[in-house]
């Protein structure tokens, strides 16, 4: 995994920039792993939104994102290669409640952040459910052919 460095946030952040990363070509996951540094204990005031975003968008989805000072590795991917390939990821805290924001002295989020991108499509494979309809990506038939495995 590519270390991407170590982002810290307070109850006000909206949305913070973890860092740029580029999936290689072909690759259609990234997998992050995020590890809390502090607080040492649980942490209960919020949790975050992570996503890839390139310029056309967040075409790899979004995670809802909890801390964890064992570290959690979150997949992304919806099983397509992203048209562009360059792109940065995103961190933004949300509180659960009023409770972080309202501390005097809030504590803040430390968060260390790695990635790295690969494949876990299917391989262009195509499937169908026995008497359903299928057409190809041109709008014409496909033919179905019965394979027997024995």
């Amino acid at each position: 995994m590519i270390d991407l460095g170590t982002i810290t946030v307070g109850p006000l952040d909206r949305q913070v920039l973890v860092g740029p990363f580029s999936l290689q070509e072909g690759d259609d996951t990234l997998w992050v792993n995020i590890t809390q540094i502090s607080p040492q204990q649980e942490w209960n005031y919020s949790y975050a939104l992570l996503w890839w975003e390139s310029i056309d968008g967040r075409q790899l989805g979004t995670q809802k994102v909890y801390g964890t000072q064992l570290g959690e590795i979150f997949r992304f991917g919806v099983g397509l290669s992203p048209l562009e390939r360059d792109g940065v990821i995103y961190f933004a805290p949300r509180a659960y409640n009023r409770r972080w924001i309202s501390i005097e002295n809030p504590p803040l989020w430390t968060l260390n952040f790695a990635a790295e991108s690969g494949v876990t499509a299917g391989g262009g494979v195509l499937s169908a459910v026995s008497n359903s309809l299928v057409r190809s990506t041109d709008g014409t038939g496909l033919q179905l052919v019965q394979v027997d495995f024995t």
